[in-house]
């Protein structure tokens, strides 16, 4: 990693720091300086504004969501199998220490203005969009019986994120450990199917 990239870094660091704490209309250029340890003329030279901070900061996020927004139903494939895979990669974003500070970050402006709101949802709808669309092409395969895709998505993420992400996000608290983690994954996994009455998938691994 040269040492351009480095600075980029600590300056974007630095943002997400401020933003978090300040919101986007209390941050400032000179106090993302600051904390970055670089002149405000470095920071300039890589961001022209703090709206320039937010949308790289934004971007971030995107990265992290985006495998999440790609998911396709494979009807070669077990649905206990693929259910565990989305279980995981949901649980090993909402674990992420980054992922959680970004999210303060989009909450914060979220909170602030029902219009940015709007358009914030609207650029990680793919995320969302990509789970459903799991659940409905699973839906449409015969999988979840006369269960709504939606409202099944809905409960199987509220599962996984009710006693960690929110906890994290809002109370501050570590991400658990990997055990925990494993728990929480093996009983959204487990309640789900035994919801759809799953007697032609093979059983949820635990192990």
């Amino acid at each position: 990693m040269n040492r351009s990239l480095n600075k980029r870094n600590a300056m974007l660091d630095a943002g997400i720091a401020e933003l978090a704490e300040q919101g986007l209309a209390g941050a400032s250029m000179e106090s993302i300086a600051t904390r970055a340890e670089v002149s405000k003329r470095t920071l300039y030279k890589h961001f022209p504004s703090k709206d320039a901070v937010f949308e790289a900061v934004l971007q971030l996020l995107i990265e992290r969501v985006e495998p999440l927004g790609k998911l396709h139903y494979d009807k070669k494939r077990d649905f206990a199998e693929q259910l565990r895979e989305i279980a995981e990669l949901e649980m090993q974003l909402i674990c992420d220490p980054d992922f959680i500070r970004l999210s303060r970050v989009l909450m914060v402006e979220c909170m602030r203005s029902e219009e940015r709101s709007l358009t914030l949802m609207t650029q990680f709808g793919e995320k969302e969009n990509g789970l459903f669309r799991w659940f409905s092409e699973a839906g449409k395969a015969g999988k979840l019986g006369k269960v709504d895709p939606r409202a099944i998505a809905d409960i199987f993420m509220a599962m996984l994120k009710s006693s960690i992400y929110w906890h994290s996000v809002i109370a501050w608290q570590p991400a658990p450990n990997k055990a925990t983690q494993k728990r929480v994954i093996d009983e959204a996994c487990l309640t789900l199917m035994s919801r759809l009455d799953h007697s032609g998938s093979s059983r949820v691994k635990t192990s």
